[in-house]
Order: structure tokens, then C-alpha cells, then sequence
């Protein structure tokens, strides 16, 4: 299902709220804050996402079950890589294969 969606389908969700579920349950709200390009190539797409969540719950690296109004679910590899006063940034890194 993730291959479906691309650096573009991202880039239309910037500063929208992605749910993070767990046993059907809402725990806490990211924020998308910054869709990276990095360096892609004729057969891979590569962009990392970067979200910004609470300071509790704080969420260990993990895939983690995220939920958008516009995209659906979708299970995610999360690392959290900054902290801040008012709270936690995570970062996703996708590559992502192109169609020959």
C-alpha cells in the first residue's frame, strides 16, 4: 500500500494531522512539518517525512499504525530524531521503487 504513495502525495498533507493508533485507539496527533527530497535516481524516489508530536506520549523508534483523513491508514517506520521545548520531532524514510 505505501508504494502507492509517492513524495507528491505527501506534499499535498503538509501541516496536517496524522492520528498514531494503537489497539484501535487514538493516541496522540503528528503534525507533517517537512516532506525532504533526497536524492532520487530513474528506478527510486527517496524523501524522508518529518513530524512533530507532543512531549507525552513520547514514542520509541517502531512501526507505528498512522491514520490521515485524506490518505487512509498506513503502517510507517517512525525514529524520533530531535526534541524540542514543546515537544518530539519523528522522521519516516521512504524509498520507494519506480515502474521500469
Amino acid at each position: 500500500m505505501l508504494d502507492e504513495f509517492s513524495q507528491a502525495t505527501f506534499d499535498g498533507c503538509l501541516d496536517s494531522d496524522f492520528q498514531i493508533i494503537e489497539n484501535a485507539t487514538p493516541v496522540c496527533a503528528l503534525k507533517l512539518t517537512d516532506v525532504i527530497e533526497r536524492t532520487n535516481t530513474p528506478r527510486q524516489e527517496t524523501f524522508s517525512l518529518l513530524f512533530h508530536g507532543p512531549v507525552a506520549p513520547f514514542l520509541p523508534q517502531g512501526i507505528r499504525r498512522l491514520k490521515h483523513t485524506e490518505l487512509g491508514e498506513m503502517d510507517i517506520f517512525l525514529v524520533p530524531v530531535g526534541k524540542e521545548q514543546d515537544g518530539f520531532q519523528y522522521e519516516a524514510v521512504f524509498n520507494r521503487l519506480l515502474e521500469p
